[in-house]
């Protein structure tokens, strides 16, 4: 990968946010190109479905709160985006809470597939977030997680913070196609044994896949 690809996927959000977003919404877009075409047999798969939603959330999150480097995860980050930012600032319901680990992994193996791919191994990043799955889930539903943005999207308080604001400003330029993360996604819901049993589907079939 071209050293001018790696420096533009370092952005830094209090410098040019214009620029941020523009990366950001880039990446995203090659990212949803990539999973239709990695999954063009499976039109209501969870990285199909969720994964542009999931992954837009991830970079702004790096972008905004982390070092700005969009190439750079480790397993402390990913665990970091799932148990700490998700439940403050995403708003989710229970199809996008079931789809996260699986667009999380799939994230991993397109920054690896396209060379962009720093920090740790590419399989111990790949399972960080099943790792925490059930974490991931009981955080969610905890209030006491919610930031104050969160709380008034679903009507608790009437005031936001700078940090919340900060996010919203940011969330406000999603790709064509991409729900900001304010707003909750509506789907149908299935019984937990058939959940377990996609989710483990889906590891194996990833796995076997990427042999």
């Amino acid at each position: 990968m071209p050293v001018s690809e790696l420096a533009r996927l370092v952005v830094d959000y209090t410098d040019d946010i214009d620029r941020c977003i523009r990366v950001i919404a880039e990446l995203t877009e090659e990212y949803e190109r990539y999973v239709e075409s990695e999954h063009a047999v499976c039109p209501g798969c969870p990285v199909v479905r969720s994964g542009p939603f999931v992954v837009y959330s991830m970079l702004e999150w790096k972008a905004i709160y982390g070092n700005g480097r969009l190439d750079h995860w480790t397993v402390g980050d990913i665990h970091a985006y799932l148990l700490e930012h998700f439940p403050r600032k995403v708003s989710a319901d229970r199809q996008l809470l079931r789809d996260t680990p699986t667009c999380v992994r799939d994230f991993v193996y397109f920054m690896s597939d396209r060379g962009t791919l720093a920090g740790e191994d590419s399989g111990v990043l790949a399972d960080a977030a099943e790792e925490v799955f059930d974490e991931f889930l009981a955080a969610n539903r905890d209030r006491r997680n919610w930031g104050l943005a969160k709380q008034v999207l679903r009507g608790g308080v009437a005031s936001m913070d700078e940090d919340d604001d900060r996010y919203v400003h940011l969330a406000t330029s999603l790709p064509e196609g991409v729900e900001p993360p304010h707003v909750t996604a509506r789907s149908g819901g299935q019984g937990a044994a058939a959940r377990r049993g996609k989710r483990k589907a889906a590891r194996v079939a990833r796995k076997r896949n990427r042999r």
